[in-house]
């Protein structure tokens, strides 16, 4: 139960820590000067003036980031604290109390085992996208020239409607 506190409020530091620095790049990125460090979060190494199309696409992609590795990493720590949960619950039962898999004592192991499983799985796979996200958001600024703008088209067509984004990469 303590390891568990410890790992909400690390947790909670590390969240109020990883938003205030990301509120600190968004807000410097978009007006900072040539050459400096924060700002190639969001321009780049190209030259140029720095677009509000491009601005946003890439916050968007780091915020969806981070977003994804908050969510993930309290996932994680949810299955750890049901995993204490199934241990604490085997601790309490007899030995071999699963042998008959049709027992409820047995049934309700395995469905904390089940709930541990999916809540590390779900955190994994959170903390992998967040990853692939800061990389596209990083790839995005770096690849997106400054000067050039998205091009939104639409067209109707008899057979339907259609939508495209073009612009130079």
């Amino acid at each position: 139960m303590l390891r568990g506190r410890l790992e909400r409020s690390n947790f909670r530091r590390f969240a109020g820590v990883a938003l205030t620095a990301l509120t600190l790049l968004a807000t410097r990125g978009a007006h900072a000067e040539e050459g400096r460090f924060s700002d190639r979060f969001f321009r780049g190494t190209s030259p140029g003036e720095l677009r509000t199309a491009k601005v946003a696409v890439v916050g968007a992609l780091y915020v969806a980031a981070v977003a994804s590795i908050s969510i993930g990493v309290a996932s994680l720590v949810q299955a750890s604290q049901k995993g204490d949960d199934a241990d604490s619950f085997k601790r309490e039962q007899s030995q071999g109390f699963c042998n008959d898999l049709a027992s409820p004592a047995c049934a309700s192991y395995r469905n904390l085992l089940d709930e541990q499983r999916e809540a590390r799985t779900t955190g994994w796979i959170l903390v992998g996208s967040g990853g692939l996200l800061a990389l596209g958001g990083a790839l995005t600024a770096e690849l997106w020239k400054n000067d050039t703008a998205p091009r939104v088209a639409v067209q109707v067509n008899p057979g339907g409607l259609s939508l495209g984004l073009t612009g130079r990469f």
